[in-house]
């Protein structure tokens, strides 16, 4: 099944109508989707496919030669494959009609052949810039992938006609694999991320819990193991990320904390926590309020992955248990008792996307350009929404109960933005999101917003 994708296929088709080569680059991280995206691309087209495996180079070159040799109808190559790279250029270079060719999981490629870059670059500039090709490089390695191709030294720098990075989904475009309402949809990304492959392991008809049991802490599993494997295809030394990782899952937030619990040194450190937020694993958050957030010394750090955020907590230590096939009493003492609280610590930056550009976007009266948290010695804001020019906000607070809640908490949160100095003459709009609607129906004032997630519709 094959969801959304539309700008991805949009910015795809687009480039592949042109009368010019075209290089076009696509990244993203494991499981999201890039390859399923790709196939459907070529669905209809004169496009070959075709995915890189760990194998040597004159093996490479000699499965490409068949797919060529097939997709061409060349009977010649059918019976002598080629055995260099620049040949191979040289071959596709000859092709005088307008193509496609697909090269997914490129870093495989560059990984047994680490002269193709070159090899392409030459042969790109001198040949294939001037027929109609459409080359599609692909990789899952997003450190591999930037250095490759991305970095000013690499030599396949400025080449590119387009590039384009796939995103995971968020939770509504999530529910369109999983079902359910818009709570269930929130619930349910807060555990898996918004992998379609996670997703698609879930049965919609089975429960929250019951899924995490099947699908994520019963051993052989794909999704038991699937963390360790994702450190592995990506870093050199999983370990030291691992307890990185570990560390700020279990609330190790400032870099001094995780300085400490880890025994990195400070450039160390630095570098380590450098890469997990390149490959979108962790984040440094700051307010949103902050003038200089790089400079800011009140940074902290998040697991920015849903699920690697999840697994960290609930997996990783009870693995001794998991292994012994106590999956139910992991379920029945370590998960379910916490779940509710765990979810509605990581609401906020779920909530902040989908204020600012998904179902609740009708709520804010302004185009948002900045979002996030505030917090300070004195005071914290679940979310903080501005507009470009920072004199327009949006300013809410969220109540994750199974309970209805009581309206009159926007009389409170009125009254601490008001005594909080950083927001004085700002364009002030008031927020409070209920997971399960209110005890009585609230009456807004023009400049309030009351929103219950268990009457949107989706």
């Amino acid at each position: 099944m094959f969801v959304n994708r539309k700008k991805e296929l949009a910015f795809l088709r687009s480039h592949y109508k042109t009368q010019q080569a075209e290089f076009l680059v696509i990244w993203g991280r494991r499981r999201v989707g890039k390859t399923l995206l790709l196939q459907q691309f070529a669905k209809g087209l004169p496009v070959l496919y075709h995915m890189a495996v760990r194998t040597t180079p004159r093996d490479e070159l000699r499965r490409l030669s068949e797919q060529l040799a097939e997709f061409f109808d060349d009977p010649l190559l059918r019976s002598q494959a080629m055995t260099s790279w620049d040949t191979m250029f040289m071959y596709l270079a000859s092709k005088k009609k307008k193509f496609g060719l697909v090269l997914d999981e490129f870093p495989y490629m560059v990984e047994a052949s680490t002269h193709l870059p070159s090899l392409l670059q030459q042969a790109w500039d001198l040949h294939l810039s001037s027929t109609r090709i459409k080359l599609i490089v692909c990789g899952s390695s997003i450190a591999m992938m930037e250095r490759t191709l991305f970095a000013p030294s690499a030599p396949l720098f400025g080449r590119r006609t387009g590039q384009w990075k796939v995103e995971p989904f968020g939770p509504v475009e999530l529910g369109k694999i999983t079902g359910g309402s818009l709570v269930d949809r929130i619930e349910t990304y807060s555990v898996i991320g918004g992998v379609p492959m996670y997703a698609r392991l879930f049965d919609s008809s089975a429960s929250l819990l019951e899924n995490i049991r099947d699908r994520i802490l019963s051993k052989g599993e794909v999704l038991y193991q699937e963390v360790p494997f994702l450190l592995r295809q990506e870093l050199r030394e999983p370990r030291v990320y691992q307890a990185i990782l570990a560390a700020i899952s279990a609330g190790a937030e400032k870099f001094s904390e995780l300085s400490s619990k880890t025994g990195l040194e400070r450039a160390n450190l630095t570098r380590y926590l450098a890469h997990l937020i390149e490959i979108g694993l962790v984040k440094r958050e700051v307010p949103v309020t902050e003038d200089k957030p790089h400079k800011s010394r009140k940074g902290l750090y998040r697991v920015s992955d849903q699920f690697v955020r999840f697994w960290y907590n609930f997996v990783f230590p009870n693995l001794d248990l998991l292994e012994m096939g106590a999956v139910q009493e992991v379920i029945d003492k370590r998960i379910s008792p916490k779940l509710h609280d765990y979810i509605s610590r990581g609401i906020e930056p779920i909530m902040a996307d989908l204020l600012r550009a998904g179902p609740l976007s009708h709520h804010v009266p302004f185009k948002v350009k900045f979002a996030g948290r505030h917090w300070s010695k004195n005071e914290e804001f679940d979310l903080v929404l501005f507009n470009e020019e920072r004199n327009s906000a949006l300013v809410g607070e969220i109540k994750w109960s199974r309970k209805p809640i009581d309206p009159r908490i926007m009389s409170g949160l009125r009254k601490r933005l008001e005594q909080t100095e950083i927001f004085k003459g700002v364009d002030l709009t008031y927020a409070l999101v209920s997971r399960n609607g209110f005890q009585t129906r609230p009456t807004a004032r023009k400049d309030e917003r009351y929103i219950d997630l268990s009457q949107v519709e989706i």
